[in-house]
């Protein structure tokens, strides 16, 4: 609506709220990465519990940042993006290290992965089906995000590695298909008022 238009409801309409990148939230964010390097020098020594340890780390922050975001109301697109990403390249890095090393079977590994894949492009068409950057969300995907730190912390902990690798694969099959129809067929939801 035009500057100084009143809505049927009363409301005035308000210009979206820039955020910028550059935030306490994407700082947490960021330092995620951080975690890679000694998450693999763990794993190259053998050291079960420190890799297990840094993988921990790694999943709190990657709670830490939205409580962030929260707290100093930076909330914004491109930080649930960089959120996402920073999901992906962290737990797939780790996968690949710990069936790398032996420490979890690659059939699953490699599946897991592919499913990751699948589900950043259909994020990524999306995104443009929206004709504007924005992160899905998928309740069961963000649940099998934090499944995917358990699987590594089963590898690094040897905790019936195989048969739960081999469990998530259905689990996060399904989940996919589910959110296939959603990201690419439903309608796009109005972008929200900041």
């Amino acid at each position: 609506m035009p500057s100084g238009v009143v809505a049927a409801d009363g409301a005035v309409p308000t210009a979206p709220r820039k955020v910028s990148p550059f935030n306490p939230a994407n700082a947490v964010t960021a330092s995620r990465f951080l975690t890679l390097p000694p998450f693999l020098w763990a794993v190259d020594n053998g050291y079960h519990q420190w890799a297990t340890l840094i993988i921990i780390v790694c999943g709190l922050f990657d709670k830490l940042d939205g409580l962030v975001a929260k707290v100093f109301d930076c909330r914004g697109q491109f930080g649930e993006l960089f959120d996402a990403i920073a999901d992906g390249i962290c737990y797939g890095f780790a996968l690949i290290v710990v069936a790398a090393y032996g420490w979890a079977p690659w059939l699953p590994v490699a599946a897991i992965i592919f499913l990751g894949a699948a589900n950043t492009i259909m994020r990524f068409g999306y995104s443009w089906r929206a004709k504007r950057p924005m992160n899905y969300k998928s309740y069961a995907m963000e649940r099998l995000v934090g499944y995917t730190a358990y699987l590594i912390g089963f590898a690094t902990g040897g905790m019936e590695v195989t048969y739960f690798y081999w469990a998530f694969v259905p689990l996060m099959t399904v989940t996919l298909i589910y959110d296939t129809k959603r990201m690419l067929v439903d309608p796009i939801p109005a972008p929200r008022a900041a």
